[in-house]
């Protein structure tokens, strides 16, 4: 035997026998191991399951920026053309906007301004504030549903009925619902 090798015999007797049995794991420890599994994934479930009421909250936080964004841009616009009664049609990338007599959206060009909102142009609004929008109507089945309390729009979420944007056209506040992380109305 070589030199490297020599004190290996008194090694192999100082490792205790059960260490050197090459068994595995018995059926016990199998079955603690898999319920403690178990326990873990039931716990940490719920927090992953609830994902989805995340994903509609930050979608309505999304879209009301989005239509909040678009409403002041229209306004800076009548702003920077002087700010008055005569000027009652925005352009802002290709689309006219029609404004009230104090500069917000009525609706997407398609009439004259009569500082009176309707639900139809409520709709327009929304189409023409941002650039891919939502599907919306006035009746139901799509993604919003926009009805009118004059001089506020009223953009139902179908999804979540309890989240709903809100538009003045008197003053260009938009809002969203308390539950969708709004101040409410």
């Amino acid at each position: 035997m070589s030199r490297q090798w020599a004190g290996l015999e008194r090694c192999e007797s100082a490792i205790p026998t059960w260490a050197l049995r090459n068994e595995g794991f018995s059926l016990v420890e199998l079955v603690a191991v898999i319920t403690i599994l178990g326990i873990l994934t039931a716990t940490a479930l719920p927090r992953f399951v609830d994902l989805s009421e995340d994903a509609h909250l930050a979608v309505m936080q999304s879209i009301g920026a989005s239509m909040r964004s678009g409403v002041v841009l229209t306004h800076a616009g009548w702003i920077a053309k002087g700010a008055s009664d005569a000027v009652d049609v925005i352009e802002m990338e290709g689309a006219n906007i029609t404004v009230t007599s104090n500069g917000w959206p009525e609706n997407n060009g398609s009439s004259a301004p009569n500082d009176t909102i309707t639900a139809d142009e409520c709709v327009e609004v929304w189409n023409v504030m941002m650039t891919h929008p939502p599907s919306i109507s006035t009746g139901t089945g799509l993604d919003y549903q926009a009805t009118v309390s004059a001089p506020r729009c009223i953009f139902t979420y179908q999804a979540k009925s309890d989240y709903v944007i809100y538009y003045n056209s008197s003053t260009g506040d938009v809002q969203l619902s308390a539950a969708a992380g709004g101040s409410g109305c």
